[in-house]
C-alpha cells in the first residue's frame, strides 16, 4: 500500500518518506536563498506559495487513474513524463537526476495497468520531493509533516479541494471533499454502515490537518467540517452534509489566499460508492 493507514495522516503522504528511506527530520522551512533555477522549478511543480495549478497535482492525478487507464492510453501518460522532465530541465544534473524516475515511471508503468509498480510511484515521489524539500514548503510537508500549526493554510486548503487522494488513504485520484461526499454528503444522508474504516481515516485526515494548519479560521472551519465524521464513529449515522461547513471553509481559505471552489460547485457524489480505486 501507498500510504494512508496511518495514526494521524494528511491529505499528502507525511509517511511515504520513512516508507521509502527518506529522512523523516526534513525540515517544513526551505531555504532562504535556493538556487534561482531549482525554485522556479521546484515552484512550477509543487506550487507554492499560491497552490493554484501545480504540476505535483497532475502527477498524482494521472498516477491514481494509471491502473485503469493506462493500458489503454500508454501515451497519455508518458506526456506527463515530458512535463517532468521539461519543469527541471534548467536545473543541475543532480535535481534532474532526482526527478528522472518519477518521469521514467509514467513512460513504462502505466501500460501496466493493474500490474504496475505501486511502490515504484511512492519511491519516485519521495525523491522529487527530497530534491525540492530546501526551496518549497509543499515538498517539506510531503516528505514529513513539519511542527503543528505552522503548515501554510493555502496548502492545506489546496489538499482538501483540490489535491487527488492518490497517496492517502482512498488511494484514488479523487479530491478529498468527493471521497468524503460519498460519506457524509455534501446535503443530508445516511452514513453507510460498511464504510466506517473510511470514515474514520477521514477524521484522522482532517485533525492532522487541523493540527498543522497556521490559520486560526481554517482551523475552526475544518473542525466543523470533521464533526460529521466524528459524530459518526460516535454511533451517530445521519450527517446532515457538508454544504455549510465547507461553505464557511472555502470562505476562510479565500481570507488564506487560497481561492477555493463555491460550494455550488462541488459535486454531491453519494449514489452508490463508485469508488476509482487507483494505487493501493
Amino acid at each position: 500500500m501507498l500510504a494512508g493507514a496511518c495514526t494521524a495522516p494528511a491529505p499528502e503522504e507525511p509517511t511515504a518518506a520513512s516508507d521509502a528511506g527518506g529522512d523523516p527530520a526534513a525540515s517544513s522551512t526551505p531555504d532562504s536563498t535556493p538556487d534561482p533555477a531549482l525554485a522556479a522549478a521546484c515552484t512550477q511543480f509543487w506550487g507554492d506559495p499560491d497552490y493554484a495549478d501545480p504540476l505535483s497535482r497532475t502527477v498524482l492525478d494521472r498516477a491514481g487513474s494509471a491502473p485503469d487507464s493506462g493500458p489503454s492510453d500508454p501515451f497519455f501518460y508518458a506526456m506527463t513524463a515530458d512535463d517532468i522532465a521539461l519543469a527541471f530541465e534548467q536545473t543541475d544534473e543532480r535535481t534532474q537526476q532526482a526527478v528522472a524516475g518519477l518521469a521514467e515511471w509514467f513512460r513504462t508503468e502505466p501500460e501496466r495497468g493493474e500490474d504496475l509498480d505501486r511502490d515504484g510511484f511512492t519511491t519516485a515521489w519521495v525523491e522529487a520531493a527530497e530534491a525540492c524539500a530546501s526551496t518549497s514548503v509543499a515538498a517539506a510537508w510531503a516528505l514529513a509533516p513539519g511542527e503543528d500549526g505552522t503548515k501554510p493554510a493555502a496548502l492545506v486548503c489546496a489538499q482538501v479541494f483540490d489535491t487527488p487522494s492518490t497517496l492517502t488513504h482512498f488511494a484514488n485520484s479523487n479530491v478529498l471533499t468527493s471521497n468524503m461526499f460519498k460519506l457524509v454528503g455534501l446535503s443530508g444522508r445516511a452514513v453507510p454502515g460498511d464504510r466506517m474504516d473510511d470514515v474514520e481515516a477521514t477524521e484522522q485526515l482532517l485533525s492532522a490537518q487541523i493540527a498543522a494548519v497556521d490559520d486560526d479560521e481554517v482551523r475552526s472551519a475544518l473542525e466543523q467540517v470533521r464533526l460529521p465524521f466524528q459524530d459518526a464513529l460516535e454511533g451517530d449515522t445521519w450527517s446532515d452534509g457538508l454544504s455549510e461547513p465547507l461553505g464557511t471553509l472555502g470562505s476562510a481559505c479565500d481570507a488564506a489566499g487560497y481561492s477555493a471552489p463555491a460550494v455550488g460547485e462541488l459535486e454531491d457524489e453519494t449514489d452508490g460508492d463508485n469508488r476509482e480505486d487507483g494505487l493501493v
